[in-house]
C-alpha cells in the first residue's frame, strides 16, 4: 500500500468516525427529545458534577503514581513532572480521540523518542492498563455477587453482561498467572522456540519485558492497592455524576460496579464517541433504570472525564511548543 493510498484510507476512516458520531447523537435526540434532554440537564445538581469532577482529578493523579512506579520497575526512572504530564496527555488523547489505546501509543512513542526505551515503556504501560482492568473486573464481580443474591438475575441483557464479566475475569486471572509464574512461562517459551513463524516475530522479547516477579510483593502490593483506589474513584464519578440528576439510591448503586467496568473495557476498542455512551444507557436502562437519563448520564460522565484531563491538551500543545523538531 502507498503512502497516498495509506493517507487516503485514514481519512476515509476519520470520516467514517464522525459520521457515525454524527447519526448515533441525532438518533439519541431524535429518541429522547430536545426538550427532555435540556430540562434533565438544566436539573443537574452543579455540586454533584464538581465533587465528580475533583474524583476524577484525583484518581488520574493516583494513576501518575502508580505508571511512574511500573516505569521504575522496568528500568524508566522519569521525573514526577515528566511523568504527570505525560499521563495528563494520555488521558487527552484517550478522551478527545477514538478508542482508548490512543493515549497509551502517544505515552509509550514519546518515552521511545526522548529515552531510547520503547520496550520497557510498552511493557510498564501495558501492565498499568492490565492492572486497571483487572481491578474494574473485581469491582465488577462483587457487584454481580450482590445481583446473585437478591436473585435479580432473569435472563435479560443484565445477565449476558454479568456472565460476560465473569468469563473476562478468569481470563485476567489467567493472564496474571501466566505474568508471575515462572514454570508457566517456560512452557509459553518452549512452544514459542519451536514455532518458526514465531521466530520472525518479537514476541519472546515483547513477552519477557511484562513479565513480573512474584516474589516482588512490594510492587505487586503497592500496584494491586493503587488500581483499586483508580478504578473504585472512576465508579464513583460516574455515580456522582448518575446522582446529579438524581439516579442513584441505594438499591441500584450496585449495578455501577458492574456496568462501569463493562464501559470502561469497550475504552479500548476503536469506537467512535456516543457509541459507548449509547451502549452504557442502554445496559443501565436494562437494569430498571429511567430510559432517557440513563443516556444522558452516560454523555455526563464522559463530560466530566473530558474536562478532567483537558489539562493534558494544554501540556502536549506546550511540549510542541518548546520541542518543535518532535
Amino acid at each position: 500500500m502507498t503512502e497516498k493510498q495509506r493517507k487516503k484510507r485514514k481519512t476515509a476512516f476519520t470520516v467514517l468516525k464522525f459520521l457515525t458520531t454524527f447519526l448515533v447523537i441525532a438518533f439519541l435526540i431524535n429518541r429522547l427529545g430536545w426538550d427532555t434532554i435540556v430540562e434533565t440537564l438544566s436539573s443537574a445538581r452543579p455540586s454533584w458534577l464538581i465533587l465528580a469532577l475533583g474524583i476524577f482529578f484525583l484518581s488520574i493523579w493516583l494513576g501518575v503514581i502508580q505508571w511512574r512506579i511500573l516505569l521504575s520497575n522496568r528500568g524508566i526512572p522519569l521525573p514526577f513532572s515528566r511523568t504527570f504530564k505525560l499521563y495528563f496527555i494520555g488521558m487527552f488523547f484517550n478522551n478527545f480521540m477514538v478508542g482508548g489505546i490512543v493515549g497509551d501509543i502517544v505515552k509509550v512513542s514519546s518515552i521511545r523518542s526522548r529515552d531510547g526505551k520503547g520496550m520497557a515503556g510498552f511493557a510498564a504501560t501495558f501492565l498499568d492498563r492490565f492492572a486497571g482492568l483487572w481491578a474494574l473486573c473485581g469491582f465488577a464481580m462483587a457487584g454481580s455477587i450482590v445481583l446473585l443474591r437478591k436473585g435479580a438475575l432473569d435472563g435479560t441483557g443484565v445477565t449476558s453482561a454479568v456472565v460476560a464479566l465473569f468469563a473476562t475475569f478468569m481470563l485476567f486471572a489467567g493472564i496474571m498467572l501466566f505474568l508471575t509464574l515462572k514454570p508457566l512461562q517456560d512452557i509459553f517459551f518452549r512452544i514459542t522456540a519451536t514455532a518458526p513463524f514465531l521466530k520472525r516475530l518479537p514476541v519472546e522479547q515483547i513477552v519477557s519485558e511484562i513479565l513480573i516477579d512474584a516474589r516482588d510483593f512490594r510492587l505487586l502490593f503497592n500496584v494491586c492497592t493503587l488500581s483499586l483506589c483508580i478504578q473504585f474513584s472512576r465508579i464513583i464519578v460516574y455515580a456522582l455524576t448518575a446522582g446529579s440528576i438524581g439516579l442513584v439510591t441505594m438499591g441500584n448503586i450496585h449495578y455501577f460496579f458492574i456496568f462501569v467496568p463493562v464501559i470502561a473495557m469497550l475504552m479500548t476498542i476503536p469506537l467512535p464517541f456516543g457509541t459507548r455512551e449509547a451502549f452504557g444507557g442502554t445496559l443501565f436502562a436494562l437494569a430498571g433504570f429511567q430510559l432517557e437519563a440513563a443516556f444522558i448520564m452516560g454523555f455526563l460522565a464522559s463530560l466530566v472525564g473530558i474536562a478532567a484531563s483537558t489539562l493534558g491538551g494544554v501540556f502536549f500543545i506546550t511540549d510542541k511548543l518548546h520541542s518543535p523538531e518532535r
